[in-house]
């Protein structure tokens, strides 16, 4: 088991996530006191819909289980943004003012 603290594990999150997710297990300290631990949750069956704390999250009304596990095959080919008059506008067309301008 690895220990961390606080402030080494708020600059390095990502780094600890990543050894988590290869089966370490980390734990938080506080001026050498034990806070928590991070542990894997792993990969849950293919027969649940989740791992057990999960459905004991759900079962407590914590939590909702999502309704679609899949994105439709067309999510990102649907444009989001309507242009107008075949250009840009909102957001992208005011960044292009403001670069047209040389601020």
């Amino acid at each position: 088991m690895i220990r961390a603290n606080v402030t080494e594990i708020k600059n390095r999150l990502s780094h600890y996530l990543r050894l988590v997710k290869g089966g370490e297990e980390i734990e938080i300290v506080d001026r050498k006191t034990p806070l928590a631990r991070i542990v894997g949750i792993g990969k849950p069956p293919c027969n649940e819909k989740g791992s057990s704390w999960v459905k004991e999250m759900y079962d407590l009304g914590i939590v909702n289980l999502p309704k679609e596990t899949r994105v439709p095959s067309d999510f990102l080919s649907i444009d989001r943004i309507p242009s107008s008059e075949g250009g840009p506008c909102g957001v992208l067309q005011a960044l292009l003012e403001e670069r047209d301008k040389g601020r």
